[in-house]
């Protein structure tokens, strides 16, 4: 069911510079890449300057209530395209030890501009 997903989901690990580690069919295309060639991709690539300070202010209510909404925007595809999206949603995947394993992203109703 994730696979298929008509929003594009993707995941990026938790480290100094965030590079995606899973997508989705949607995300795949979203970011025009390969499953492969996914995790030559940073979470820093994708975003333009305000799409990172929209995200990086949210960092701290993302790790207390871990979750966070973010409004829609613009980002970029792998290949540079412009991408739009409604919204997304940001949520901290944690291990069995309770540490952050990783980042989840969910952009909702995204398209090509």
């Amino acid at each position: 069911m994730l696979w298929d997903h008509e929003d594009a989901i993707l995941c990026c690990s938790f480290k100094e510079k965030p590079v995606f580690t899973f997508a989705n069919e949607m995300g795949i295309n979203m970011l025009e890449t390969s499953f492969v060639a996914l995790q030559d991709l940073s979470l820093d690539k994708i975003f333009d300057e305000a799409g990172r300070k929209a995200l990086y202010s949210e960092i701290p209510k993302l790790m207390e209530q871990g979750f966070v909404y973010l409004p829609g925007g613009v980002c970029l595809s792998g290949m540079g395209r412009h991408v739009s999206f409604e919204n997304a949603v940001a949520w901290k995947v944690v291990g069995e030890d309770n540490n952050v394993h990783c980042l989840a992203f969910c952009f909702v109703n995204w398209s090509f501009v």
